[in-house]
Order: C-alpha cells, then structure tokens, then sequence
C-alpha cells in the first residue's frame, strides 16, 4: 500500500474561521446597515445567528446545539477579529474610531459583494442575521448585555461562572 506523500501542512479546519466569521460579520454589518457595532455587539449577534433556537425553540439554528456552545461568546473574540481584518484588508467594510471605541460599519462594496454569496449556507445566514437585528436593533448595549448575562446560563455553558466573575459580559 503506497503512503500519500503530498500531506499538506495548511490548516484545514473550516468551522468558525476567521473567513467565515468574518462574512458572518459582514453579513451581519450589511443588514444592520447603516448602524455600526463594536467588537462585543458583532460576537454576540453571531452567536445568536448562529444558535437562534437559544432566544426561540421555534428557530432551527445554523449551527449544532452542542453542550457548553455559549461559551462562543466568551472565545470567539479572537477569531471575530482576525475575520473583520480579513473583510477590512480587502475594503468590504469600514472602521469607524470613536471616543466609546472602535466600531465597524458594512460599506458600499458590503452589499455588492454579499450579492455573490449564494450558497444555501450564506442565505440562511442573511435570513437568521434579518431575523436577529428585527428581534434586538431596539435593544440598547446594556439591554442586551443584560439579556445575554440572564440567559446565559440556560444556553448550556461551562463559562457562566467565569462570566460572573468577570462581572458579566460587556461591563
């Protein structure tokens, strides 16, 4: 039996990279439009994106309700910003530097390039993302830390206490 030689060394893994989390943001930047949303606001609504039947049993969500799956919020800060600096090195969105903090805004080309996503995944994911900023674009940045801090719990996480010691997410 003759071994395969050609092993590559390139990092294979395709859920939650930083490219997909980042459309994800842009997604979620592009029907927001022409709101801007800072680092912690663009985690959380990719959670709820990606997990809706977390806010509502009658959502079927996009990705696995695996155990401990709210700990994302906790982790994904990272990976979220290695995507909007994919999005922003290539002009798909724009940085906006105020004096509460660094805020990213969908763009021009947002929309136009989000136009050629047309995998059933990228639908789903702009009609959960619409879905999502219908239910919370009212919610302020404390209600909606508050919401997540109160619910958290229920969403199966091994983190929660390390959020509560934290003093709870967003503060």
């Amino acid at each position: 039996m003759m071994k395969n030689k050609f092993i590559s060394k390139r990092n294979t893994n395709v859920f939650n990279t930083p490219i997909e989390v980042g459309l994800r943001a842009l997604i979620i930047l592009n029907e927001a439009s022409p709101a801007s949303m800072d680092l912690n606001k663009l985690v959380i609504y990719d959670y709820l994106v990606t997990h809706s039947s977390d806010i509502d049993n009658c959502m079927k969500s996009l990705h696995p309700s695996i155990p401990h799956r709210s700990g994302e919020i906790i982790i994904k800060r990272k990976v979220m910003q290695e995507g909007i600096n994919l999005m922003y090195s290539r002009e798909l969105l724009d940085i906006e530097y105020t004096q509460n903090g660094v805020y990213y805004k969908a763009n021009e080309l947002s929309s136009y390039f989000i136009k050629y996503l047309n995998s059933s995944y990228a639908q789903d994911v702009i009609k959960y993302t619409r879905w999502v900023n219908k239910k919370f674009k009212h919610y302020s940045d404390e209600e909606l830390y508050e919401y997540i801090n109160k619910n958290i719990s229920k969403w199966g996480s091994e983190f929660t206490k390390e959020s509560l010691i934290r003093g709870g997410f967003g503060e």
